[in-house]
């Protein structure tokens, strides 16, 4: 009985399966080789008994099925599928080309890469190609024939494929503005103080956070016992230098809206300008990572400008005028002029009084 044709969805739905499945069992699955787990015996017809023959996965490699031998799935990821003598199954290459000589009981998709079947070839199944598929002069294919097949979204979203990581940046960088901003504004506001009053401190702290970042989660993950937290560290990696965008982002915003205007003004000021560059190419990915490190390191400042409760004075802390000495000279009051003592006279206008405004005038 023919195979019915097998739709390309399909075909990636059983990558993923058998991706999940050797993540989940095995851990790493490599290609063994036939003759090592299968007889010798005559060719079997396809269609044959599955439970029988072996699958066969390669994460990275080359799977070959030689002649006179028989095995079920062939699953390759990175490399080729050579086929010589009979796969029960279908033949799935996500990255590689495809070439078959023997039979196929289902069908034969590559991803990314070209087919070619021998004159000798026989595919029960469909032949689908990302690139291009050769057919010799009496190979036999039961279903359909495709090349340049899309395997992957094309159409809208591949034209925004190269936007796809600037606006998912700039979405993700504004939710967590809008998240800091109401769990703590004032720790915003501090940080936008260090980056203006403090640019350079602030650059070289997040050169070296940077810097001393990935070396610590190494050195942790290096011994047993700090190995959790090596790879905690490791693993948060992305989200601190997203906190540090976020940062620099409204240290940017409050320079285009200053205080005592709203904080919600500068996120969305900070927030247009860095989308507005995050649109042009490699200017982009500089000012991201830079701007990771600059925020990191004004975060950095404004802790150590904190640390006492109140600014003053002192290593990366804004300097604040000295406070006046009182002295007994100038604790003394001026000298008052004494005037000759006049009593004012009948008929003379005496001098109104005035008292401040208050509330309750």
């Amino acid at each position: 009985m023919r195979a019915m044709p097998v739709r390309p969805s399909l075909r990636v739905v059983i990558c993923v399966a058998v991706f999940m499945a050797v993540l989940a069992g095995a851990g790493g699955a490599i290609a063994q080789s036939p003759s090592s787990t299968q007889d010798a015996s005559p060719t079997p017809r396809p269609g044959a008994d599955v439970g029988r023959a072996e699958d066969q996965v390669m994460l990275a490699g080359t799977v070959t099925v030689p002649r006179g031998q028989s095995v079920g799935e062939v699953v390759v990821f990175h490399g080729r599928a050579i086929v010589a003598g009979v796969v029960v199954g279908d033949v799935v290459v996500l990255d590689g080309p495809v070439a078959i000589s023997g039979q196929v009981g289902g069908s034969v998709v590559a991803m990314n890469g070209p087919i070619r079947l021998a004159s000798t070839a026989s595919v029960a199944g469909d032949v689908l190609g990302a690139q291009t598929v050769r057919l010799e002069p009496g190979a036999l294919v039961g279903g359909d024939v495709r090349d340049d097949v899309a395997f992957t979204p094309r159409g809208t979203l591949a034209a925004l494929g190269a936007l796809l990581g600037a606006v998912a940046i700039a979405v993700s960088t504004l939710l967590l503005l809008l998240f800091v901003l109401g769990l703590a504004p004032r720790a915003l506001d501090r940080v936008a103080t260090a980056a203006r009053t403090a640019p350079f401190a602030s650059l070289g702290w997040g050169v070296l956070v940077a810097i001393a970042w990935p070396v610590v989660a190494v050195a942790a993950a290096a011994s047993i016992l700090g190995l959790p937290l090596g790879l905690a560290v490791l693993l948060g990696s992305g989200l601190v230098a997203l906190v540090g965008y976020a940062l620099a982002v409204y240290a940017v915003g409050r320079l285009i809206v200053q205080a005592p205007r709203g904080r919600a003004g500068a996120v969305l000021a900070g927030w247009g300008a860095s989308a507005a560059i995050g649109v042009v190419p490699f200017l982009n990915v500089l000012v991201w990572v830079f701007g990771s490190m600059f925020g990191l390191g004004a975060a950095v400042v404004a802790t150590w400008r904190a640390r006492a409760g109140t600014p003053s004075r002192g290593r990366h802390r804004a300097g604040l005028a000295p406070a006046p000495v009182t002295t007994a000279a100038s604790a003394t009051p001026p000298p008052t002029s004494v005037a000759a003592s006049h009593e004012p006279a009948e008929g003379d206008d005496l001098p109104s009084e005035t008292y401040p405004a208050t509330s309750d005038d």
